[in-house]
C-alpha cells in the first residue's frame, strides 16, 4: 500500500481588532468554562484542565460530516493561544494566535494567525498535497 504523508505550513493571516487585547483574549478563552464554542465548531467540552492547559474535545460540521478532535489548548499570558490537534481526521495540525497591542492605536489589537497541517493519503500518491492546499 503506498502512502504519503505532506506537510503544510499554511499561509499567515493577519486582522486588526478595534478592542483591547485582554478582552479579546478573555472572549476567545470563554468556551474552556462552557461560555461558547470556537468559529465553526457545534460543540466543545472541557476534558480536562491543568492550569492554563486544556485538554478539549471538539464536534465540527463540514457538510453533512461530524469531525471529532481532541485537541491541546495552551492560553500563554497576555499575547498566545496555542492549538495542538491530538487526534483528528488530519495526520498533524497545530495552530497558533498571536497578539499584538498597535501602537499610536487607541485600543486596537492586532491578531495574526499561523500553523501547519500534515495529511496522510492511503494509495493516492500526490493527493495529500492537494488536500493540504485546499
Amino acid at each position: 500500500m503506498l502512502d504519503e504523508t505532506v506537510q503544510v505550513k499554511l499561509r499567515e493571516q493577519s486582522i486588526t481588532v478595534q478592542a483591547p487585547k485582554r478582552l479579546i483574549l478573555e472572549t476567545l478563552s470563554s468556551f474552556a468554562d462552557g461560555g461558547g464554542s470556537p468559529a465553526g465548531v457545534e460543540r466543545a467540552r472541557l476534558v480536562e484542565r491543568n492550569g492554563d492547559r486544556l485538554l478539549m474535545e471538539f464536534h465540527s460540521r463540514d457538510g453533512r460530516k461530524m469531525y471529532r478532535t481532541l485537541e491541546e489548548v495552551v492560553f500563554y499570558t497576555h499575547d498566545r493561544i496555542t492549538f495542538r490537534h491530538l487526534k483528528c481526521p488530519l495526520y498533524h495540525s497545530q495552530e497558533q494566535s498571536d497578539f499584538t497591542d498597535i501602537p499610536d492605536a487607541s485600543g486596537e489589537t492586532r491578531l495574526t494567525q499561523t500553523g501547519e497541517i500534515a495529511c496522510r493519503m492511503h494509495r493516492l500518491p500526490g493527493a495529500g498535497w492537494l488536500v493540504a492546499r485546499f
